[in-house]
């Protein structure tokens, strides 16, 4: 840690001298208008920042938490004294990202300067921490993260106009700047880990943020010549970096200190030249590294590396990504994806741009919240929805997810899979999802808009049996469009329903005189198109069994043109899924073959053994999903057998994993290295990596005189965070081997320990 005395005059008050904002950018304290394209829309309270753009109109109070950007500074405790906070610079000494300089290019007649008016130098920073009283506690905590950190990049995410609300006496409009930083949000969040939410709301109000500061506040008389100049100016800010490498605390008399980013392990406190230890977290193991090259070689590689990474709390390491595609790297919705993920997980993301072909991806701490991703583009819904659907799972509530883009496109799983088939089977394991379809969207544009809210078990996840086709008890044909005037033709919808309903319980009920005729409904409906004379169309198709067993069958959505009725598309695209769809049940598989690869991750989790019967040939994807989860999960175990030509029985023992789970460490996936019959222990990421040797030699003496007592040969694999019993007799004496052990191990303070 560096420490040096900051001159008065360079030293901001307390206070955000700027609007809170939530959101990924940052952007938009009160009104919900403002995103590109859309940015006159002036009404309605929000939950989430705009991406872009302006607002105007009335929202909630985004400053409640007691932080004022008055001139007289904010914050302040009892007596007078200013609540001790921390902050970013960002025009000391220069100027690098142009914000005084834009700042001076706001007219002041536009200032209002009763209400905040325009920012000194000096007040244009970054807010890390507020309100941090406990005095040493809290500082050193911050010291400690800040000597082991590396400097971390701040980058320019929008340019924005929006109402501040806080203000009751005028209508006054804020111009300001929001900035993206996984990094200084990752550090943020190991700070906040030691808190609980009633105090980490005091410490950082807006925990969607990434930061961001106010320019200017400007009178609503301005509004429209304010909007043209933060929309003339967007372009040449946004994107711009700051490269962070201190964090500066101000203290209850506003004497400053600077905190340098280290980089290193271990600080010295330069006021008493004591040597204190970094943070000994899952932050300092290893990332693992996958090759994103591998058998499917695409996104599934990606949404279920970085699935997995936020729920065990270890890194990853994700190299050659796509590298066999016509385009390789990142695409959209994998970013987006990834983003996601992040911020359930509060994780460190690097290399998080279109075309990247490499990233690491350091989880923080699961926590439920308000979520939103999107890829701008028609990149799919249903795929994002997957990557984050076990991490939210694995918070402690419920979330909220808002996800646009393409809800029917090709080489994606369409929105009807998602909510009919994925969401009531992996609700019988304990996660369960409401969704709503606000919009559809297609291929080229998108402009889909899908809501959700997933809750998880408070204990572990159940595993699932699928493992006998049954009977077909019910067949569900969903037929949608998406007409201009939201109308469908009453004389088209009577011919289908009346129609389909004959003609799919033939094409997919079971033969045989002993067979029960399954209960066949036709859903017609009018869908909301996401732009104007985007009419699409599609019939749906869901098979229920008597084992639990769905399926699911379609051709893609396709555009309606004036020589075809809906009729004609409705039946040709039923008919085009029909053919994979019979061939499905005719195999003897019990369900979906797509369901079945995405149901590998949660039943990895589980507690217990997961059947799961699928085809003649497990897909690319399943198989995919198997070795990711392998190379990923200590303690899970696969069998793949062939109960028939026609079949493959995938059985998963998942191990059992429960929210609020300690990190995991990667090393511990070659603790499968032991004979049948030992016994593993598995402990916390880090628990004996990052112990001094002389404790581990301590530790490992006793575990001598364990061994001599027992009879067995007991070690510790440190690498591994692992412990190996081996020479157990028979289950009596695994019982007691496992109690004494455990009373052992907390002696040291392992308390997390998990057996294989």
């Amino acid at each position: 840690v560096e420490w040096q005395r900051v001159p008065k005059s360079r030293r901001p008050r307390m206070g955000w001298g700027s609007e809170g904002r939530s959101g990924g950018s940052g952007a938009g304290g009160g009104g919900r208008g403002g995103s590109k394209g859309q940015s006159d829309n002036r009404g309605g309270g929000f939950r989430d920042a705009p991406k872009g753009g302006s607002s105007k109109g009335s929202g909630k109070d985004s400053s409640k938490d007691g932080s004022k950007g008055d001139s007289k500074g904010s914050g302040k405790g009892k007596k007078g004294r200013a609540a001790p906070w921390s902050f970013i610079p960002l025009c000391e000494e220069t100027d690098p990202l142009g914000l005084w300089e834009l700042s001076q290019k706001i007219p002041d007649q536009w200032v209002d300067q009763q209400h905040g008016g325009k920012m000194s130098r000096e007040k244009l920073h970054v807010t890390f921490l507020l309100k941090m009283t406990q005095g040493v506690e809290h500082l050193l905590r911050l010291e400690d993260i800040c000597g082991s950190a590396n400097p971390v990049q701040l980058q320019v995410s929008d340019l924005f106009l929006s109402h501040v609300e806080r203000i009751r006496d005028a209508e006054v409009y804020c111009i300001g700047v929001a900035f993206s930083s996984p990094e200084l949000k990752a550090l943020k969040e190991q700070w906040l880990q030691e808190e609980d939410d009633r105090n980490r709301r005091t410490h950082d109000p807006y925990p969607s943020s990434d930061g961001h500061v106010s320019l200017a506040y400007v009178h609503a008389d301005v509004w429209d010549d304010a909007k043209d100049f933060v929309d003339a100016n967007r372009g040449v800010v946004q994107g711009k970096n700051f490269t962070v490498t201190a964090i500066t605390y101000a203290d209850e008399n506003r004497d400053q200190m600077r905190l340098k980013l280290a980089g290193t392990s271990d600080e010295t406190d330069t006021r008493s030249n004591k040597t204190r230890k970094g943070p000994t977290s899952a932050t300092k193991v290893a990332a693992l590294e996958i090759d994103g090259s591998v058998m499917e070689g695409g996104g599934q590689i990606l949404r279920n590396s970085v699935a997995y990474s936020a729920i065990l709390g270890y890194p990853v390491r994700i190299t050659k990504i796509r590298a066999g595609r016509k385009t390789p790297g990142l695409q959209p919705q994998h970013l987006e994806s990834f983003r996601l993920v992040r911020d359930v997980v509060s994780a460190a993301f690097e290399g998080d741009t279109v075309g990247s072909c490499g990233v690491c991806f350091r989880p923080g701490k699961l926590r439920e919240g308000t979520f939103s991703a999107d890829p701008k583009t028609a990149g799919a819904v249903t795929l994002m929805v997957q990557a984050a659907i076990a991490p939210l799972a694995f918070c402690s509530d419920t979330s909220e997810v808002q996800v646009h883009g393409g809800t029917d496109v090709g080489f994606s799983p369409p929105f009807d899979f998602l909510q009919r088939v994925l969401a009531p089977t992996v609700e019988s394991m304990g996660i369960s999802i409401e969704m709503t379809c606000k919009m559809r969207g297609f291929f080229p544009k998108g402009g889909g808009h899908v809501s959700l809210f997933v809750t998880g078990p408070k204990g572990p996840l159940k595993a699932v049996s699928i493992a006998e086709r049954g009977h077909v008890t019910k067949i569900e044909a969903i037929c949608f469009a998406t007409p201009d005037d939201g109308w469908l033709d009453d004389q088209e919808v009577l011919a289908v329903e009346s129609e389909f309903g004959p003609w799919l319980r033939d094409e997919l009920a079971d033969k045989g005189s002993a067979a029960k005729a399954p209960q066949v409904e036709v859903h017609c409906q009018a869908d909301s198109p996401p732009f104007a004379r985007t009419n699409f169309a599609c019939c749906e198709i869901v098979v229920k069994t008597s084992t639990g067993g769905i399926f699911h069958g379609s051709a893609g959505a396709v555009e309606v043109s004036r020589n075809k009725s809906l009729y004609e598309v409705w039946g040709m695209t039923a008919e085009k899924a029909l053919g994979p769809l019979k061939a499905q049940l005719k195999s003897g598989s019990a369900l979906d073959e797509h369901l079945l690869d995405q149901l590998i991750l949660p039943a990895s989790l589980a507690q217990g053994t997961s059947r799961l019967l699928g085809g003649k040939e497990l897909t690319l994807h399943a198989q995919t999903a198997i070795h990711i989860a392998e190379k990923m999960v200590p303690g899970v175990k696969f069998s793949i057998t062939n109960p028939t030509p026609s079949t493959t029985l995938v059985e998963c023992h998942g191990i059992g994993r429960r929210p609020g789970s300690a990190p995991m460490n990667p090393a511990q996936h070659n603790a499968d290295s032991s004979q049948p019959g030992d016994l593993v222990a598995l402990v916390s990421a880090g628990s004996l990596i990052n112990v001094e040797q002389d404790v581990v030699a301590s530790l490992c003496n006793d575990l001598d005189v364990f061994s001599q007592r027992n009879a067995v040969d007991a070690c510790a694999k440190v690498a591994e965070d692992c412990f190996v019993i081996q020479g157990c007799t028979g289950p009596d004496q695994a019982v007691a081997l496992r109690v004494e052990l455990e009373q052992l191990l907390s002696f040291y303070g392992i308390s997390h320990v998990s057996w294989l």
